[in-house]
This record gives structure tokens, sequence and C-alpha cells, in this order.
């Protein structure tokens, strides 16, 4: 047996269980899924019931009801506007958090906090809490407080539009930070990588750290651009806060099964697409560097 084979068996082996996981909880379920698809589903005592109804589910979902379409498209290209915030915000956090200053563990703390709460639910919590004050509209209020804050831009002369906008913009500061903290280390990790000895090289040779950015810094990041691009989509697919998420589970909750797969598997196979046209785009453009 050569080495390379060699090196290959143990590449599978490494990833073996994650093979087996995809299989278990993502390729048979997906099967089972693409089955109910076409079904009507009845769940009766101790057993389901199937009934072939044709593309009858897929009529429903989508064309007598259109909001689910416009919801669906809506959530595609907000998902891809957030993932692109939150790649490059990460990558900007990551490379501050790198230098050397007093407080730079306990910023990285903050920065990883949500890694460790790993949960959505914790920031519905967050939301309903900063809602309910702004309501009473105390003493303490915050700026992540719509109310409040848009009765200040208000009376300091803004049309209701700008306000509008200014502050949808900035009750979208506290998602990106707290969808962010995975991506943060995997950049930081990343940029430890790098040799100092490039950086002392382009110092030398009299580069601003503008160009030292451009032309070292960023293309040794690609292949975590790639990577944190992947999973800010994915991720923000599946946040608590997606309307698509929210519309599944309410048909869920009715129980009506065959609106509820249908929509999903529809949705997922959009995110399967789409995360594939960006792996492949942005797979064109990442700068491996052999060691």
């Amino acid at each position: 047996m050569s080495i390379e084979t060699r090196r290959n068996l143990n590449g599978y082996v490494f990833i073996l269980p994650w093979i087996i996981g995809a299989l278990a909880f993502f390729i048979f379920p997906m099967l089972k899924a693409s089955i109910y698809l076409f079904h009507s589903v009845k769940i009766e005592a101790g057993y389901v019931t199937t009934k072939f109804t044709g593309l009858a589910n897929l009529r429903n979902v989508f064309l007598e009801d259109p909001d689910n379409l416009r919801i669906m498209l809506t959530s595609l290209g907000a998902t891809m506007f957030e993932s692109v915030l939150i790649v490059f915000f990460s990558l900007i956090m990551a490379i501050i958090l790198t230098k050397k200053f007093r407080t730079a563990a306990f910023a990285k703390a903050v920065f990883v906090l949500p890694i460790i709460v790993s949960s959505g639910i914790l920031l519905s919590v967050f939301r309903s809490d900063l809602f309910v004050n702004s309501s009473i509209q105390n003493s303490d209020s915050t700026i992540f407080q719509g109310v409040v804050l848009k009765n200040s831009l208000i009376k300091m002369g803004m049309s209701a539009d700008m306000v509008g906008q200014f502050t949808s913009i900035i009750s979208q500061i506290m998602d990106t930070v707290w969808k962010s903290g995975v991506q943060i280390l995997l950049f930081i990790a990343g940029i430890n990588t790098v040799s100092p000895a490039l950086y002392e090289v382009c110092r030398v040779e009299g580069a601003t750290g503008w160009q030292i950015f451009w032309e070292v810094t960023f293309p040794l990041m690609t292949p975590f651009i790639l990577l944190n691009a992947i999973y800010s989509i994915v991720d923000s697919f599946t946040f608590v806060s997606n309307p698509v998420m929210q519309k599944i589970q309410a048909y869920f909750n009715v129980m009506n099964y065959e609106a509820s797969t249908t929509f999903a598997f529809v949705y997922g196979i959009g995110i399967l697409i789409l995360t594939g046209v960006v792996g492949l785009v942005l797979s064109r453009r990442v700068v491996y560097v052999e060691h």
C-alpha cells in the first residue's frame, strides 16, 4: 500500500463519524421527507398512514399561499447580505483581537460568549426583555430599544423613513455580533497560522498596513473566508428568527405535516444549491500555501 493510499484511508477514517452522522441525520431523513412531499400524512393510533397526492402539496404551499414563496425568496436575499456582513465583520474583529492590548483576553471572551450559549433562544429572551423595557420607557433604556431611539431621532427633526432605516440597522447590530462568535474564533486561528516573518519582510520593504492586509493577510485568509461564508449561510438560514423557520414551525404546530415537510424540503434544497454555488465561486479565489 502506497503512502498516498494510506493517507487517503486515514482521511476517510477521520471523517467516518461525520459520514455516519450525515447518513443517519441528514440523508435518510431527506429521503423520507421526499416521500412525504408527494403524500398526505395522517397520524393515527400507533402508526402513520400516507396517501399519494402528486404535486398537490407543492401547489398548496407555493401557489395557494403566495406569501410562502415571497418569504422564502426574501429570506434568501437577506441571508446572503447578512452572511457577507458577518464574514467581513468577523475578519475585522479577528484582526483587532489578535493585536496585543491590555483587555484583549476580556474582549475575546465577550465575542466568544455566543459560542458558549450556542442557542438563539437566549437572544430571543434578550429581545423580549428589551421590548418590554422599551414599552415601559423607563430611565434605564438602552440604544437597542427601538421605541426610545425612534422617539429621540424624530424629536431631533429626522424624517420617519430615515429613522426607520437607521433604527433597522441599529437593531441588527446585536444579531450580527451574536452570530459572529464562531467566525471570529476561526479567523483568529487562521491569522495565528501566518508566519510573522512575512509581516516582518513587508515592513522591511516599507509596505503600509493597508498593503500588508491586501497582499498578505487577506489572500492567506481566503480558505477561512470560504469556511466562514458556508457556515454563516447555513447558520443564518436555520436561525430561530428566520421567517421561513418560523413559518415551518407554525405549520407543524397546527399538525399540518404535509405543508411543513414540503416547505422544509424545498427550503433545504434551496439552501444546498445556494451553498454549492457560493462554495464553487469562492473556491476559485482561495489561496492555499504549501508549508
